[in-house]
């Protein structure tokens, strides 16, 4: 059974009013929430409620997710942001996090895990903590594997775009051995046993376009 959180407020960032609506849907199944829908970062001058997570697409009309993250940030400062895309770019999905983010999923992860992962941030807005959530849950796999650090998607971009080890190294500041070591834990996350299936195993997860 699906843990349940003392009810809170969601707020639904997305221009398509279907996704929007399957979305709602999906989180109403297993979260007690009070779930508000915008569909641009402008309309959030019209809201007048508290919020505590923000399910925020990136690709938005005017203002996008990413570059609109400080009008959100500024009206509910205590909200953990959750970023939505169909694709999964590296560059933004940095950026995102560095803006203050707390994660990024991709519109095909699977429904459960969306809802772990609100649920964590709903835990997380509670408990007052200011740690982040920096990673991209990984589509059906249990929650304990479901999580993929900053560095190890730097890791896997440069991989996926075939760059060897010693490169990888030279980019990010890391010795060969620590790129060998991360890997390995890649290898273990996708639960494969070379680097073609790891970038392979990741596409298919929605990590890489």
């Amino acid at each position: 059974m699906t843990e349940e959180v003392a009810k809170k407020s969601l707020l639904l960032v997305d221009d398509h009013a279907l996704f929007r609506a399957g979305l709602r849907l999906i989180l109403q199944s297993k979260i007690k929430a009070n779930i508000t829908e915008i569909e641009k970062i402008s309309d959030v001058s019209e809201l007048d409620v508290e919020v505590d997570v923000i399910l925020l697409d990136i690709c938005l009309p005017g203002l996008n997710g990413i570059d609109g993250m400080s009008i959100l940030q500024k009206k509910w400062p205590q909200a953990r942001i959750m970023l939505l895309s169909a694709l999964s770019n590296h560059q933004d999905i940095n950026k995102a996090l560095a803006l203050g983010a707390s994660c990024f999923l991709n519109k095909n992860t699977d429904p459960a895990v969306i809802c772990t992962t609100v649920q964590s941030l709903l835990k997380l807005h509670v408990s007052n903590t200011s740690s982040q959530v920096t990673a991209i849950p990984l589509p059906a796999v249990t929650e304990a594997k479901s999580l993929l650090s900053i560095r190890l998607l730097e890791v896997l971009g440069l991989m996926a775009e075939g760059h060897s080890n010693k490169y990888i190294a030279d980019k990010l500041f890391l010795s060969e051995h620590t790129v060998r070591n991360y890997t390995v834990t890649l290898m273990k996350h996708f639960e494969v046993n070379n680097r073609t299936k790891i970038i392979i195993a990741a596409q298919q997860a929605g990590y890489l376009t």
